[in-house]
């Protein structure tokens, strides 16, 4: 029996990952084309957004009386922020437009505000070979290189210059540690980040960040940022796993590729990280293979969750635990410790 998961951290693999638009477009590609990460392989324009303002309600009047005070007209086109209607002079109320679009009609008191369509461009994201198109909608592309497979991300995705910003997984990132020559840098800390190192994140305008795990009270904050976030261990506070924390800093300096969507109109899919190599004797991961002395893994649940070890022996039959269950599974040793851990417990790092 194997164990039912598995994560792949290694530092030198040949993956196939998806570029998919948001709706159909149209793709700017084609089969066997090199590509850079920051290339655009295909492009759709999104459909307008819609608003519907209440008039009448935000400025305190009758439906019927709601038109006397209106400032703009029927295909008028209007800014963020613009005065849509006010009623009286100073003190008096009014009715912002709550972005920039086109209004487009007006009835029982209420505006209908539609923003112009835009053109959404995707690009590679990572460096490779086109291999395979996804008609009208993406494209697949074959890359080398070291690859993280993340628990968590922020939905965002970024390409920039990796940079390790403390000595160990158990060490938190700090604001204090982010100055301005992380500036465009994509960064990676320990156990986890607070409300004040996201704050200094931001003004330092980094370009991503790479954490073992997301406090709970986090989770609204991170999701806002305009820049991806991965948890490589979850929700929590759960250091970094050793073998993705020494692979990162081993890769310090090198250009790096950040991907932190977790869902799509095609199904749900994992955070990754990607550290392009230069063409190599590569090949996919192979998890279909069964556990096997010198295996890696990595412990879902305490008192070793989040810690990272080899598998040393199989252990035959089923083994009684504490709580009397009786299990199978595996002996790992974790940094010179050794410890029966059940498969349901364990996740493969391929």
């Amino acid at each position: 029996m194997d164990a039912p998961y598995y994560t792949i951290v290694n530092p030198l693999t040949l993956v196939r990952l998806p570029r998919r638009l948001p709706h159909t477009g149209e793709l700017l590609v084609n089969i066997g084309d090199t590509v850079e990460a920051t290339q655009a392989v295909a492009q759709c324009v999104e459909p307008p957004a819609f608003c519907i303002i209440n008039v009448s309600q935000e400025l305190g009047v009758p439906p019927k009386k709601a038109a006397e005070h209106l400032k703009v007209k029927i295909g008028s086109e209007v800014k963020e922020g613009q005065i849509l209607a006010a009623r009286g002079l100073l003190g008096g109320r009014t009715c912002y437009a709550p972005m920039h679009g086109i209004i487009t009609g007006f009835g029982r008191g209420r505006l209908l505000l539609e923003a112009p369509p835009h053109t959404t461009t995707l690009n590679a994201l990572i460096p490779g070979t086109v291999v395979e198109l996804f008609p009208d909608s993406g494209v697949l592309i074959e890359a080398v290189g070291a690859f993280i497979q993340g628990i968590w991300g922020n939905e965002q995705e970024s390409y920039g210059v990796l940079r390790g910003m403390v000595k160990n997984p158990r060490q938190p990132l700090r604001a204090k540690n982010l100055d301005p020559a992380v500036q465009g840098t994509i960064i990676v800390g320990g156990i986890q980040l607070d409300e004040e190192t996201l704050n200094q994140a931001k003004a330092m305008q980094v370009r991503g960040i790479l954490v073992g795990s997301i406090p709970p009270a986090l989770l609204s904050k991170v999701r806002a940022l305009e820049f991806p976030v991965i948890a490589t261990e979850g929700i929590g506070e759960i250091p970094m796993c050793d073998a993705i924390f020494q692979l990162l800093r081993s890769l310090d300096g090198r250009e790096i590729a950040v991907n932190g969507h977790m869902h799509s109109r095609w199904g749900p899919e994992r955070p990754y990280a990607l550290v392009p190599m230069p063409a190599a004797n590569a090949s996919p991961v192979a998890p279909e293979q069964p556990l096997k002395p010198g295996s890696r893994v990595r412990a879902l649940r305490a008192p070793y969750r989040g810690l990272s070890g080899e598998v040393v022996a199989i252990q035959p039959g089923l083994t009684m635990l504490e709580t009397g269950a009786r299990l199978p599974g595996v002996q790992v040793d974790f940094n010179g410790e050794t410890a029966f851990i059940p498969y349901a417990n364990l996740e493969r790092l391929l």
